[in-house]
């Protein structure tokens, strides 16, 4: 089943779902279909394309942490492999 993405800036490498996703579901991103690695939940970002371990991971244009692991285009991308570096020392 084709899910609703949300994407703000071109730069952007994660959308946020507008909708629940299941695993195999998918969700276009310009002309790709990217398939659901895992079940997303409602307003989570999922991975428009593969991130490296410590790339940066960027929403409406903005960089909002950097990965924890290797993310792959697909996984749901949330705390257990993405870091955030703001308002820390």
């Amino acid at each position: 089943m084709n899910r609703k993405l949300l994407i703000i800036n071109d730069r952007d490498n994660v959308g946020v779902l507008l909708e629940t996703a299941q695993r195999g579901d998918t969700c276009q991103y310009r002309e790709t279909s990217i398939e659901i690695l895992e079940p997303i939940g409602f307003a989570h970002k999922v991975a428009l394309v593969d991130i490296p371990k410590q790339g940066n991971v960027v929403k409406y244009g903005e960089n909002i942490g950097f990965a924890l692991t290797d993310i792959k285009k697909g996984q749901w991308v949330h705390v257990h492999n993405m870091g955030c570096k703001r308002g820390k020392p």
